[in-house]
């Protein structure tokens, strides 16, 4: 067995490292990519989704990665001759999809465990029931599911198109955890986080029932539940008591972290992008996207992965210095807005004073 580099596990140095070789003229290969299996398809239809909106206003891509596909896309990135510049972080989501529609998902996976690599699945929970699913999800670092809702009726009312045939959705999405967390305490070399996210919006939120929801939550074995407000636009204004809410709760639960996410402030205001160098997403036509926000066919890709012999060659290729023109935000014609973990690194100033804080050694 070949003795693969081990993956920096903490993603901000990861990505500070990949900084500072890029600046200093060296060429390194993303710390963290995502990957985009599936495009403008999902089993839900959740009423605050904004993939739901987006949906109908673009041409999507093609609607999935084959299965061949995906794992030939991971030996590209994971190619042994440059074993060295691997990158750490895999996240498995989407911009308006499921990614675990794809049948795809699973082998990818266990590839990527394989060959020690960070994996992190982001999805709605409802297909991890999927034979095979749950003792694989255990192995990896990171799980994320968007939950919102605390029974059975608002499921149907508030997530499942609206014929959809299951009347059991949030129970089926408990016990999914309930069974990962069990493998999880099981293997005692699985790291794996779980956290659930939940929107709250006036429609979906009371107190108690939340209250008595995160209790069985943490009962099942999650570690970390988050709670956001912004993204509710339709439902009216916001609950006022929202934060202190969930601060109240957060204290009843033992051992697991409740918190409230408030909105980011995403960066707009610089004229290059390092986002393909540090975290670009892999979409479902095969190809390479600036960022996960980029990764539709509104956006154009800068490279063809699929077509390629090699990411490393790939990224030879583009970030050589007759390429560095594409860098600019204005050739790339994304949004000029960056989520604050990626964005700093595209304003000099904030670059500066995060990486003056950081550790390289």
């Amino acid at each position: 067995m070949p003795a693969y580099s081990n993956p920096e596990t903490k993603l901000f140095r990861g990505l500070a490292r990949c900084y500072i070789a890029s600046k200093a003229g060296g060429l390194v290969l993303p710390h963290a990519m995502d990957i985009h299996p599936v495009s403008g398809r999902c089993n839900l239809d959740c009423r605050w989704c904004i993939g739901r909106f987006q949906r109908g206003q673009i041409d999507p891509l093609p609607d999935r990665l084959r299965d061949d596909g995906l794992l030939l896309a991971l030996q590209k990135i994971l190619d042994p001759r440059w074993s060295d510049l691997w990158p750490s972080e895999f996240h498995f989501c989407g911009c308006d999809s499921e990614p675990l529609l794809s049948d795809g998902v699973l082998p990818a996976i266990r590839f990527l465990l394989q060959r020690d690599r960070v994996v992190e699945l982001i999805t709605n929970g409802l297909l991890l029931d999927a034979p095979g699913m749950e003792s694989v999800v255990a192995r990896i670092r990171k799980l994320s599911v968007s939950l919102d809702v605390t029974d059975d009726g608002e499921y149907r009312t508030y997530k499942f198109p609206e014929h959809g045939e299951s009347n059991d959705g949030y129970s089926r999405v408990v016990e999914s955890l309930r069974k990962i967390a069990a493998y999880r305490n099981e293997d005692h070399k699985s790291k794996l986080h779980i956290s659930v996210t939940f929107v709250a919006t006036p429609e979906t939120y009371e107190k108690g029932k939340w209250h008595r929801c995160f209790q069985d939550l943490a009962s099942a074995g999650v570690n970390e539940i988050r709670v956001r407000d912004d993204l509710h636009e339709t439902f009216g204004p916001p609950v006022q008591s929202l934060k202190a809410d969930v601060s109240e709760i957060g204290k009843t639960i033992p051992g697991v972290k409740v918190r409230f996410i408030s909105p980011e402030d995403p960066y707009s205001e610089f004229e290059y992008c390092r986002a393909p160098r540090l975290w670009p997403a892999l979409a479902a036509d095969g190809c390479l996207y600036a960022c996960a926000h980029t990764a539709t066919s509104e956006y154009q890709p800068f490279g063809d992965l699929l077509n390629s012999p090699s990411l490393f060659e790939l990224y030879q290729e583009l970030f050589q210095c007759r390429r560095r023109n594409f860098l600019r935000v204005e050739a790339i014609g994304c949004q000029r807005q960056c989520p604050s973990v990626l964005g700093c690194h595209n304003e000099p100033s904030l670059a500066a004073r995060q990486l003056g804080r950081a550790s390289y050694a």
